[in-house]
Parts: structure tokens; sequence; C-alpha cells
């Protein structure tokens, strides 16, 4: 049998919430919608067919704790603030090596579909 060395890609699509966010005063009087994309990337050996949840890494937990922020009445003054803290949750489980991260405010400029930010964090070896 051959030795396989697989890297999952874990995504998270359009998960659409409401935050307080942003620098200006209009944007501390209530929440404003923020588009997140996440790819997550999990270097896995051999095969991926456990039938164990615990041998992946959950999107449902990651999710949870980012919907938990958005549930709060803390203000977040920059989109690159709300990126780190979401890659901080996704690297706090250890098999993640790499993740990027795509926020986007898809209100606040009319004339554009959205204005955001993409960070992209890689774990130290």
């Amino acid at each position: 049998m051959t030795n396989l060395k697989n890297l999952i890609e874990l995504r998270i699509r359009d998960l659409t919430l409401d935050f307080f966010i942003g620098i200006r005063p209009h944007e501390r009087e209530k929440k404003q919608r923020v588009i997140i994309n996440l790819w997550m990337y999990i270097p896995h050996q051999g095969r991926l067919d456990s039938q164990r949840m615990e041998d992946y890494v959950s999107y449902s937990d990651i999710i949870k704790k980012i919907k938990d922020i958005a549930n709060s009445d803390h203000h977040i003054e920059l989109v690159e603030n709300l990126a780190e803290q979401i890659g901080d949750i996704a690297l706090a489980d250890e098999r993640i090596d790499r993740i990027i991260i795509n926020i986007d405010k898809p209100d606040i400029i009319p004339e554009a579909a959205g204005v955001g930010v993409r960070i992209e964090r890689v774990r130290d070896k």
C-alpha cells in the first residue's frame, strides 16, 4: 500500500453575519452585514476514510465561535481586526497549518459589490 500524504482544504463560504464593525461614527450605531470566506489547510497522513468526527477539524465549531463574536455587543474597529480574531479561532486547532480569511462589507460603498480584506496566516513549523 502506498504511503499517502493528503492536504485537506476545509472551506466556509459566504458566511453572512452582522457585526458591530467600523471606525466611522455611524458604524457604531448598528450592526453591519459582513461576508466571511475561509480556506483552511490541514495536512493529513494516510487515507481519509475514518468515520470518527474527532479525526477531522469541525467547521461547525469554528462557525459557532465566529457567531459568538457576531452575537456579542463587542465593537470591532477594522475588518483586519476581525480577520485576525477569526485566524486565532481557526489556528487554535493545531491541525490547521494555513488559513486564508476573506472578509467583505457589502453595504458600505453603494457603487461596489463589497470592500474588505483578505489575509493569510501560516503556522510556524
